[in-house]
């Protein structure tokens, strides 16, 4: 196991019960909170998320045919200084770059604020010598130049530092509805981007969905990145976000 993974990363108990890691497909909580602007907690997440797993019977070979967690392993938890964002997203680099080349090119992670996905592409970028696709599923497009006026690194601007930076081949915004003028005209005037809204989501059945979003991913060669923020989904099944929007997506809709 690498130096940086062994300095920053400490374990503690597992999600769902999985073995620490060892073999498998790692899972890593980074509990980063340096930009909220509204309802503070994220550095929390990875932790309630375990504890709250352990009371969980979670059993997908019925409906899917297979377990993913059989090839899951945890890793522990990300040691962040907290306030400094730059300081973090580069230590996010540096262990999520590890894990991806110790364990086979994949990697699973638990936030957290968003802002982390920016650390994770630029390890994604870094390690496989190129970058693919950047799935976007997110109440937010995330793509301000300021939020709040005068603050260029944010929960709330991360991805055009991502497009800046790591240069996807092609980008998705799935499941957005909240958005200022300058940042959705800045959305679409990227080239290879796809948009979904909320509304266009809830127009389209399962198959036809899944058919579109497949179509996408087989046309890029290239790693697959998905971020996914769970205010995409609406409140009334899951209010305790930091930004939450009304008129998301619910879990009955497939």
């Amino acid at each position: 196991m690498s130096s940086n993974i062994d300095f920053y990363v400490a374990s503690q108990y597992t999600l769902f019960g999985v073995p620490k890691c060892g073999r498998g497909i790692p899972i890593l909580g980074i509990p980063m909170e340096d930009t909220v602007s509204f309802r503070p907690g994220t550095r929390f997440a990875p932790d309630v998320i375990r504890a709250w797993s352990q009371y969980f019977e979670f059993t997908p070979t019925e409906d899917l045919g297979i377990d993913p967690l059989e090839k899951a392993c945890d890793l522990g938890d990300l040691s962040l200084l907290q306030g400094m964002a730059d300081r973090n997203l580069e230590r996010i680099g540096l262990v999520v770059r590890d894990a991806i080349n110790t364990w086979g090119g994949r990697v699973v992670n638990i936030g957290g604020e968003h802002t982390l996905s920016l650390g994770v592409a630029r390890a994604v970028r870094e390690s496989q010598g190129s970058y693919g696709i950047y799935i976007h599923v997110d109440a937010h497009l995330d793509s301000r130049e300021e939020w709040p006026v005068g603050q260029s690194l944010s929960h709330a601007t991360f991805v055009r530092h991502l497009i800046n930076q790591v240069r996807p081949q092609s980008l998705v915004f799935l499941g957005f509805r909240s958005y200022d003028k300058e940042e959705i005209n800045f959305v679409k005037s990227l080239e290879d981007s796809t948009l979904l809204s909320t509304r266009d989501i809830k127009s389209m059945d399962y198959h036809e969905l899944r058919l579109f979003i497949r179509g996408i991913i087989d046309s890029y060669p290239g790693p697959i990145h998905l971020s996914i923020d769970v205010d995409v989904l609406d409140p009334s099944i899951m209010p305790g976000v930091g930004n939450p929007e009304v008129l998301g997506l619910i879990t009955a809709s497939y």
